[in-house]
């Protein structure tokens, strides 16, 4: 799935239930971040929520291209500690 422009608290809602709607039944998660532009506390809350459902089904969730000031939010929120971004 590819993550684009602005994930922040206006569209957070929409957001989530797009994503949730494509966790696999089986397999890792990928999201490309390649069109992610910008990301605030409730994306990391988003991406933090699909990590647990996805983790909870064995599997793992994959960030993929990851623009600078995205990164540096999730370094800054400790997101990257345990997420994979490749």
């Amino acid at each position: 799935m590819n993550l684009t422009g602005r994930i922040e608290s206006t569209n957070a809602a929409e957001w989530y239930d797009k994503i949730r709607a494509e966790i696999p039944e089986s397999g890792d998660m990928e999201l490309d971040c390649s069109d992610l532009v910008y990301i605030s506390s409730a994306g990391i809350r988003i991406i933090i929520n699909i990590y647990k459902i996805v983790r909870k089904n064995g599997y793992t969730l994959i960030l993929r291209n990851i623009r600078p000031p995205v990164m540096e939010v999730l370094e800054l929120t400790g997101v990257s500690d345990f997420i994979t971004i490749m």
